[in-house]
């Protein structure tokens, strides 16, 4: 009778430890953007939002700008609130802007803006 209690008390630990076990991992971090406009005049502002996915809530969301072969980091920046943000800029330079969003080593992918 014991060695039967003992038996049945170990298959359970080994079925519980292996269930944890299985667990799915959390989701790479993702950043995603869209822009409120995507041709401005000269001194718009546009809003950037977009999904923050893995991404702790109060996580640091920075917008940064292509500078030639090179990513500059614009003072706009804002946190992460249940999933999501938003952040805007004013364009004070005529041409097209390419720009992204940052958190750490998580990056969106790119949209350019024309400014008229």
């Amino acid at each position: 009778m014991r060695i039967a209690t003992v038996a049945a008390a170990s298959a359970a630990l080994v079925a519980a430890g292996a269930t944890a076990a299985v667990a799915a991992p959390a989701p790479a971090p993702a950043l995603t953007i869209k822009a409120s406009a995507t041709s401005i005049r000269l001194g718009d502002v546009v809003t950037f939002s977009g999904k923050a996915t893995g991404l702790k809530a109060g996580s640091k969301v920075t917008l940064q700008v292509k500078d030639g072969r090179k990513w500059v980091s614009l003072p706009a920046t804002t946190k992460v609130n249940k999933g999501a943000y938003k952040v805007g800029d004013k364009f004070e330079k005529k041409g097209v802007e390419v720009l992204r969003v940052k958190d750490g080593g998580t990056v969106s992918k790119n949209v350019s803006v024309t400014v008229r």
